[in-house]
């Protein structure tokens, strides 16, 4: 038995494989390990890093928060963003991270704050920061 697994965001599909063997993702409840055969369940995921391993090899990504369903042997995880460690180019996200610190920080310095911009420019901090860190380990 395998899985199916499946990373969506807003842009599309930014990841799939078929088979693998486990999934381990980066949940508010800790680390979930799903192997075939796993309960069904819904969880909600936080900003980390997810491990595919497959007869190819292990695939690292860096995720967003969002959510992942597990039906039968299909693992999907919808997310605000995701990708490759192997894609990731540390200077740009460290770039597009300060932009969006300092245009948090003169966003706060106003009268009028635009809540859903002020969520667009914390996801693309707090996604920034969860690529440094994936980036950074092993």
């Amino acid at each position: 038995m395998a899985l199916k697994f499946e990373i969506i965001t807003p842009a599309g599909v930014v990841y799939k494989a078929d088979p693998v063997n486990s999934v381990t993702l980066p949940t508010t409840a800790g680390e979930l390990g799903i192997l075939p055969g796993h309960i069904p369940l819904t969880a909600e995921i936080e900003p980390g890093e997810i491990d595919v391993e497959s007869s190819s090899g292990k695939v690292r990504l860096a995720v967003d928060k969002g959510y992942a369903r597990v039906i039968a042997d299909s693992v999907s995880v919808l997310a605000e963003a995701a990708i490759d460690v192997n894609a990731i180019d540390l200077s740009a996200v460290e770039d597009a991270q300060k932009r969006a610190e300092a245009a948090l920080e003169a966003a706060r310095n106003q009268k009028e704050i635009d809540p859903a911009e002020m969520e667009k420019l914390e996801a693309i901090a707090r996604f920034a920061i969860a690529q440094k860190l994936v980036k950074g380990t092993r």
